[in-house]
């Protein structure tokens, strides 16, 4: 089914977003059109929205009954949609893993006497994971009468990484100029693992930095607006009552200004915050999917709590 909309919409059919986003459907496994997944996230986040302003108008009565259905909506949506991202990437991040004892046991068996489909064969018997699957998929081609750089060039096409990518071309390159494979492969995975080690090493190195801006941006910052906002508040309630309707209006649109603008700057600042822990430690913008809804729910709840308690205690609620 994948793709049969894309094909039938001209407008979408070369929307490299869309066929991007295809991959990571099929990467987990996911049999649905890209577009119908969107469409039912969208449906079902807008469904989600609805239900939490419902249940915090009607039944509740919080009076950011419209901001929560909005966070609500966002949230969700984000997730839904970002869900098969997630998976992708942790398929990948197990192929990366396995990848150096593959090559590793792959040049033993080359070492011992045996041929490239025969040490093939021994990985895809050694069950690595995702990486066994990719492994049986180039069985599979070079059974069917496919050369082997055809073969492995469909591994490198299926898994979006670029160490797989590197991995595959080098090996095409080694086999290709007749240099010994086995010596080959076994430098690879010592550069792979090496590869892995840092990248795990540098997310072990930024936990607390990450930590940090969880707290400043999800706790601490929705905290100390939601103080701030009830203090704005008490003071226009104060002003207002010592003057004229038309000024106490004037200052109740103000309050009204106030709050809207708090809650945008903490939409914003989760935002940014998600931008700058995806980058520091996984190097890519796009894994900020992963932090944002999370992040965004726990500061927004947090902002609420914070008023509603400061609220109360100033004699407001």
């Amino acid at each position: 089914m994948a793709l049969k909309l894309l094909n039938r919409i001209p407008l979408v059919r070369n929307v490299q977003l869309l066929q991007k986003y295809d991959y990571y459907l099929r990467s987990a496994e996911f049999k649905v059109d890209p577009l119908l997944w969107i469409g039912l996230s969208i449906i079902f986040s807008v469904l989600a929205g609805l239900g939490a302003w419902f249940v915090t108008f009607s039944l509740i009565g919080i009076p950011q009954h419209i901001q929560i259905g909005v966070l609500f909506f966002i949230v969700v949506v984000d997730l839904m949609i970002g869900y098969p991202y997630l998976k992708a990437e942790q398929r990948i991040d197990a192929i990366e893993e396995a990848l150096p004892d593959a090559l590793r046991q792959m040049a033993d068996t080359l070492k011992a006497g045996g041929t490239y489909e025969y040490a093939m064969r021994e990985i895809a018997m050694a069950e690595y994971g995702p990486l066994t699957k990719e492994i049986n998929e180039v069985l599979r081609k070079l059974e069917e009468g496919e050369n082997f750089e055809n073969a492995f060039n469909s591994l490198a096409e299926n898994v979006d990484s670029r160490i797989v990518k590197r991995t595959i071309t080098i090996i095409i390159d080694s086999v290709r100029a007749g240099a010994g494979l086995a010596d080959v492969l076994e430098e690879i995975s010592d550069d792979v693992r090496e590869a892995h080690r840092i990248n795990k090493e540098r997310k072990t190195r930024t936990v607390m930095q990450a930590i940090f801006m969880v707290v400043a941006g999800g706790i601490v910052s929705p905290i100390i607006f939601g103080f701030v906002s009830t203090v704005s508040n008490v003071l226009i309630t104060a002003a207002g009552n010592s003057v004229s309707e038309e000024l106490s209006r004037t200052a109740t649109e103000a309050a009204n200004i106030i709050q809207l603008s708090i809650q945008a700057f903490i939409f914003i600042q989760v935002l940014a915050t998600s931008i700058m822990i995806s980058v520091m430690r996984e190097g890519k913008i796009s894994k900020s999917i992963i932090y944002y809804p999370i992040l965004l729910f726990i500061a927004y709840l947090v902002y609420i709590a914070a008023s509603i308690i400061s609220g109360a205690i100033v004699g407001l609620r």
